[in-house]
C-alpha cells in the first residue's frame, strides 16, 4: 500500500493493518531463522517498513490531537539533565564540607 492509501485508513483499520504485518513479519522472521524455507527475504525488509510507516501515520495522528504532547518529549531530556548536573553539584558540595 501506497503511503497515501495509509493515510486514509481509520485508525481501527491502521491497527488491523499493524497486527497483520506483525504476524507477517513474524512468521517470515521464523521461516527465515529457523525453516530456511523463505524464498524472498526481502518481504522482512518490506513488512518492517510498512509497520514503521503504519506507526509513523499513528503517531502524526496522536499528535494532532493532543499538539503539546510533542514538547513533553523534549523538556523530559532537559528536565532529566538539569537534574543530573544539580545532583552532582550538591555531591560536590558534600565532599567539599567534609
Amino acid at each position: 500500500m501506497k503511503k497515501i492509501k495509509l493515510q486514509e485508513l481509520k485508525d481501527s483499520e491502521i491497527l488491523e493493518q499493524l497486527e497483520e504485518a506483525r504476524k507477517v513479519l513474524r512468521t517470515s522472521r521464523f521461516q527465515y531463522g529457523v525453516a530456511r524455507s523463505l524464498e524472498n527475504p526481502k518481504v522482512i525488509h518490506n513488512t518492517k517498513k510498512k509497520i514503521a510507516k503504519l506507526l509513523t501515520i499513528q503517531r502524526e495522528r496522536q499528535l494532532k490531537a493532543n499538539p503539546g504532547e510533542r514538547k513533553s518529549r523534549v523538556l523530559s531530556r532537559v528536565k532529566r539533565k538539569k537534574k543530573i548536573s544539580q545532583d552532582s553539584a550538591r555531591r560536590l558540595r558534600a565532599r567539599k564540607d567534609l
